[in-house]
């Protein structure tokens, strides 16, 4: 999956619907899409075209949100927060890179075979986010 090095997500659902759907992607501001048009070909594989739909503030699913968080695990997104504001269930999930420890069976393979760089660049991508997610708590 393409996305970009550090993807944040929103999905919701009315906390009544939370065992039946349907489930909000909450649109990511990309250009000409409501949401990354990865994560869109996710969902059709996922949830099947018939149960996707446009919506005002992204995209739908007429499947439970448990659903949706599982397929988005699957692809390496980790849940990072869970809240209710208002009468809506909300899910913040990031993906960091292309493996995870959630998702072991797709690591991130290293450059030339060079264990000892990729392990050094690995460390300096993990500085770069804490600082970054210290940014982001600070606003």
């Amino acid at each position: 999956m393409a996305l970009a090095m550090h993807t944040t997500l929103t999905i919701s659902c009315e906390a009544s619907e939370e065992r039946s759907g349907p489930t909000l992607v909450h649109s990511t501001g990309v250009k000409n899409y409501r949401i990354q048009p990865e994560l869109i070909r996710v969902l059709q594989e996922s949830c099947t075209n018939e149960k996707l739909c446009d919506h005002e503030k992204g995209v739908q699913c007429s499947d439970p949100p448990a659903h949706i968080l599982e397929t988005l695990k699957k692809v390496g997104f980790t849940v990072m927060s869970q809240s209710k504001v208002g009468s809506r269930q909300l899910w913040m999930l990031t993906k960091t890179d292309e493996g995870s420890p959630s998702n072991p069976s797709n690591p991130v393979a290293p450059p030339h075979g060079d264990n000892n760089k990729a392990k050094g660049d690995e460390e300096e991508e993990k500085e770069e986010e804490e600082e970054e997610e210290k940014e982001e708590e600070e606003e």
